[in-house]
């Protein structure tokens, strides 16, 4: 049976913290079956980007550091997605129910669908996208500019960006939901246009009044009877600090965030 866990981040951190707690759990899965539902948020505006882009080409680097804002690379692929005003998730797993007779495909749908009953929960009539032409993937567009198959919408417009990484033992999927955009901002660090942004995409605040305490609590809920079972407590504080202190030196490095 599958330990889950619930951690339910109240404060902000930085982009090399986030991205090394989401990667020291994909780490911990691998010894050991054990679930985790992650949420958090960021200090500070940070464009993130997928392992296999190039950095030079998706993001506009002068513009961000001189808005004093950040950026990291992330071991999931996917496209660039500014993470400023937003609950981020994640859901990191080595459970039996995500591979058996399931590819990547298969485990995506499963969390979509988790996303989609929390959305309900709050009484917002979210649906899964059919995707977009092919070449849009092949492009740089930012993440929210084109949905993929299977990710969040409402009304017609996508609402969570989501990435995916897996291997034979474990899988990490984390996404941004956002409570709302500065789509001037998005598009100026990703080097597109803010119209073609804000006709794909849109935020909870722009379809809903409810909170993001109240979101927070349907996202519990959600996947709490997606699990059927109980979620646990997870306290980073009394784990492997130095094993986290490392990632996150690698998620602040040149090394990482210029690799390719």
């Amino acid at each position: 049976m599958t330990n889950w866990y619930l951690i339910n981040e109240k404060t902000p951190r930085s982009s090399a913290e986030n991205m090394a707690r989401d990667e020291y759990l994909f780490d911990l899965c691998h010894e050991r079956k054990a679930g985790f539902f992650r949420l958090y948020s960021w200090a500070n505006p940070t464009f993130s980007f997928g392992a296999s882009q190039q950095v030079g080409k998706v993001l506009d680097l002068r513009y961000i550091e001189d808005s004093g804002f950040s950026f990291v690379r992330r071991i999931t692929g996917g496209k660039a997605v500014l993470h400023d005003d937003e609950i981020t998730y994640a859901v990191i797993s080595s459970e039996d129910l995500f591979y058996k007779q399931h590819d990547l495909y298969q485990s995506y749908l499963l969390i979509a669908k988790v996303l989609v009953d929390a959305f309900r929960r709050i009484g917002l009539e979210a649906s899964l996208s059919e995707g977009s032409p092919a070449k849009w993937s092949k492009g740089n567009n930012p993440c929210f500019s084109f949905p993929t198959l299977n990710e969040i919408e409402i009304a017609g417009k996508k609402i969570i960006g989501s990435a995916q990484k897996r291997d034979k033992r474990a899988l990490l999927q984390h996404g941004s939901i956002p409570i709302t955009m500065d789509y001037e901002r998005y598009a100026r660090g990703t080097n597109s246009r803010a119209e073609l942004i804000e006709r794909s995409m849109t935020t909870l605040a722009q379809v809903s009044e409810t909170s993001r305490e109240d979101l927070i609590t349907a996202l519990i809920e959600s996947f709490l009877s997606f699990v059927n079972g109980t979620l646990q407590e997870f306290d980073f504080e009394k784990n492997q600090k130095r094993e986290i202190a490392t990632l996150e030196k690698k998620y602040g490095s040149k090394d990482w965030n210029f690799s390719r």
